[in-house]
């Protein structure tokens, strides 16, 4: 297990060094009480697009989860319609009620996301939707299972920035010391994005 994560962060961290034709973005959201980090690369293929990321997430001291994705993608239909399909993986710790637990797993990640062109608004908005789901089989020390929801609109504001407003969904199920037991949490967050 710690060499398939190794495999995973050795190639996000290959594909951030490449330089040519990407696009790289700089993520900062924060909601009442959570702060979420995020680095991503979007390198073109042949066909399609490869995207890498790392991220975090902190919600004070109730959980602390960081992930690396990995998914290709295509445009559908649009040129401005985008869809991933990757895989994330996760790791942290979750606190709830005394009850403490470790989260390791590797998700089944997938995203969209649709630029709304200046013709249609002032500015460009994009509408992004992400769903990573990590069943029993993929879970692994304390957790059994794991279910994100992401959804947010980016206002472009400048050319390479955008103000991000967005609502996350997390639950992570358990089976350890205290027997079964679950944590959720959702968020409405604001950050923003750079680009480069």
């Amino acid at each position: 297990m710690k060499k398939i994560i190794g495999q995973i962060v050795f190639i996000t961290i290959i594909m951030s060094n490449v330089s040519f034709a990407g696009i790289y973005d700089l993520e900062v959201n924060a909601g009442s009480s959570t702060l979420e980090a995020r680095f991503n690369a979007t390198l073109p293929l042949e066909k399609g697009f490869l995207s890498t990321g790392l991220g975090a997430t902190y919600n004070d001291d109730d959980y602390k989860i960081a992930d690396v994705k990995l998914t290709r993608g295509n445009e559908i239909l649009l040129p401005a319609l985008r869809f991933n399909l990757g895989f994330k993986g996760l790791w942290g710790n979750i606190e709830k009620d005394h009850k403490d637990g470790d989260l390791m797993a590797i998700g089944f990640l997938f995203s969209g996301k649709y630029t709304i062109p200046e013709t249609i608004s002032l500015i460009p908005i994009e509408v992004s939707v992400g769903f990573s789901l990590a069943p029993d089989p993929v879970c692994f020390l304390d957790s059994d299972r794991y279910l994100e929801f992401r959804t947010s609109l980016g206002f472009c504001i400048v050319k390479n920035g955008a103000i991000i407003l967005g609502y996350r969904y997390i639950k992570v199920g358990f089976d350890d010391d205290h027997g079964e037991w679950e944590m959720s949490d959702e968020t409405f967050f604001v950050g923003y994005q750079l680009r480069y």
